[in-house]
This record gives C-alpha cells, sequence and structure tokens, in this order.
C-alpha cells in the first residue's frame, strides 16, 4: 500500500493499480483487485461473487443452528474438523436446490431431494467412531412408529476401546425448520449395555417433536467404565459417536 503525495489526488483503478481515500482522510494507492469499490457490486463481473457471498452466509448460519440442535450428541468432545466438514456438507445440499435462482438456493431445498437425503444420511458426523461399524449389525428406522429396531445384534463383535466396560445409546428424533431455523429435539433414554449382553435384537423408541419440518432420525453412542455404581464417560474420539438413521421430509 502507498499514500499519494502529489497536489493532484487520484480516484479509480488505473493500470494495475487503485486509488482511493480512505476513511481518515488519507489518499492512498494499492494493487488493484484488493477490494471492492463503490458501486463495483453491481457490476456484472461482480454478480457471481456476491451471489456466492450470499449463498454462503445462509449456509453458514444454517449449518450452526443444526449442529447446535444435535449438541447432546456432539457437545461431549472437541473437533476441531468438524466445522468444515459441516460447511461442506450443506454447501453440497445447497447445490442441489433446483427452485430458487443462483444466489438465493437453500439448503431445505436441497434436502428435499432423494440425493439430498442420502448425502445427508452418508455424512459422518463422527469419522473415527461409526456406530454401523461399531455395532456390526441391522439397524432399521421406522418414522411412522419412531422406533429403531435392531437385529443380528452380537456383544462379540461391538468394538469396545480398551478400558471401557459399558456403552450407552441413545435414539434421537430431530425435527429441524430449514425455514425459519426452528427445532426440537426428543431422545430416548440411554439404554446401557455391558459386555455380557446376551440379547440378540431389541428396540429403542422416541416421543415425536412437536414443531414442524424435516425429521432427522440419529443414534449415538457413548462409552463408559464403571466403577462399583458409577459410569465414567470415555472422551477419545473412538468412543463417542453419533450417525444419521434417516431422513424424511418432502420430495
Amino acid at each position: 500500500m502507498a499514500k499519494q503525495t502529489g497536489t493532484l489526488k487520484l480516484k479509480g483503478t488505473i493500470g494495475d493499480i487503485n486509488y482511493y481515500q480512505s476513511k481518515n482522510g488519507g489518499h492512498l494507492a494499492r494493487a488493484a483487485g484488493g477490494g471492492f469499490q463503490k458501486g463495483s457490486k453491481h457490476k456484472e463481473s461482480m454478480v457471481r461473487t456476491m451471489e456466492n457471498a450470499s449463498e454462503f452466509g445462509r449456509c453458514s448460519k444454517t449449518k450452526k443452528v443444526f449442529r447446535i440442535a444435535l449438541a447432546p450428541y456432539l457437545c461431549v468432545r472437541k473437533d476441531g474438523e468438524l466445522h468444515g466438514r459441516m460447511v461442506q456438507l450443506f454447501t453440497k445440499l445447497k447445490d442441489l436446490d433446483t427452485m430458487n435462482s443462483r444466489g438465493n438456493r437453500r439448503v431445505g431445498r436441497g434436502l428435499e431431494t432423494p440425493k439430498g437425503k442420502q448425502i445427508l444420511r452418508d455424512f459422518a458426523f463422527t469419522p473415527s467412531c461409526s456406530i454401523t461399524e461399531v455395532l456390526a449389525c441391522s439397524l432399521n428406522y421406522d418414522f411412522d412408529t419412531r422406533t429403531l429396531s435392531v437385529t443380528n445384534f452380537d456383544i462379540k463383535d461391538v468394538g469396545f476401546p480398551a478400558g471401557s466396560t459399558h456403552m450407552a445409546l441413545t435414539l434421537g428424533l430431530l425435527q429441524f425448520d430449514f425455514d425459519t431455523l426452528g427445532y426440537q429435539l426428543k431422545n430416548s433414554a440411554p439404554l446401557y449395555i455391558d459386555k455380557e449382553y446376551s440379547a440378540t435384537s431389541f428396540e429403542m423408541q422416541t416421543d415425536l417433536p412437536e414443531v414442524e419440518g424435516t425429521a432427522v432420525a440419529v443414534l449415538g453412542v457413548k462409552f463408559y467404565q464403571k466403577v462399583e455404581s458409577t459410569y465414567y464417560l470415555f472422551k477419545s474420539a473412538n468412543a463417542v459417536g453419533v450417525e444419521v438413521l434417516g431422513v424424511k421430509g418432502e420430495g
């Protein structure tokens, strides 16, 4: 950045140099392309940039509220990479919106598509603790009865982290309105299972949320070490997990 010292003060872009006046009244010069000039956002060349900025801001806000909604499953341990991965997830969902024009595309519209639902189901919120791999059984969620049916379960196949004695499973049903960003999460009581568990099938159920929106069923797992009557939670990456079981909404 350079300061203009001559008697003739310039404003605008000449060649590769942008001349402008700072907030404190000084006249400065800098390489062109370093920021917006007054009125530049209305130029055709800046339309795409403004559209992307608008959609990114909307995706970021939606992501933030959605993450807060799932806080009971995600707040146990900090994951510095989750924010970036969720931004990428919500950007992909937004890109599937074919109803709105560029600059006005919405995450919720993208999630109404079959592909959008599949993308959210496949997203790894906790990649180091994949519940499908940890439990190694069949999981089937019924939105009509709000019931998770677990079959082909064998406690010997469960990947217990070293030192843990119990795991707790919690079923959740999140109702999320992607237009208003209102939400409600209903959770089942935790089901504690130790290494001596003998059942090969069981069911879990939640209450019905009282708000409108897209329904997202999730299953959370946490591992503990029980000492006498006290459960001590493990907070390692492979001891806390959450997975989307299904998504139900319009489309």
